[in-house]
């Protein structure tokens, strides 16, 4: 899969690098500061919509990307990373968008929702560090 010529994976990736962490802070901010909430939190749910669509995206184009490179095994670690951040920024784009419709109906909905939002929040940022961590070493090392 290219655009113009250029390989789309290394295109798309760079919108999974910016709205997995902003829509992981955003989640965390509009549920963990509630004078921000009522203002910012369905700007924050369309965020995690986002980046779960550039997740998926990523995912998509990295494994054709990959396969066109024959070079599945360089980038293993990179893409076994990738296909463990789709559950957490998925999970993000369900669990923030129920925790704020349960917010005014059911106060144990919320609580669990919420908390379930914090976890994979902070999955995603620790995850999209990793991915990338290992997307970039496997393309730079030993250059």
């Amino acid at each position: 899969m290219d655009v113009l010529g250029l390989p789309l994976h290394p295109l798309v990736v760079h919108a999974a690098v910016v709205f997995v962490p902003l829509a992981s802070l955003a989640a965390l901010t509009v549920i963990l500061v509630g004078r921000w909430r009522d203002r910012y939190a369905w700007l924050a749910v369309a965020v995690a919509v986002m980046a779960a669509g550039a997740v998926i995206a990523a995912v998509v184009t990295g494994q054709a990307f990959a396969t066109s490179l024959h070079a599945e095994s360089l980038v293993a670690t990179h893409s076994a990373y990738g296909r463990l951040l789709l559950y957490p920024t998925i999970g993000l784009a369900v669990t923030l968008p129920a925790a704020l419709l349960l917010r005014r109906r059911s106060q144990a909905g919320w609580r669990v929702a919420a908390g379930l939002s914090v976890l994979v929040a902070v999955a995603g940022l620790v995850l999209v560090v990793l991915t990338g961590h290992s997307g970039a070493t496997a393309v730079w090392a030993g250059r």
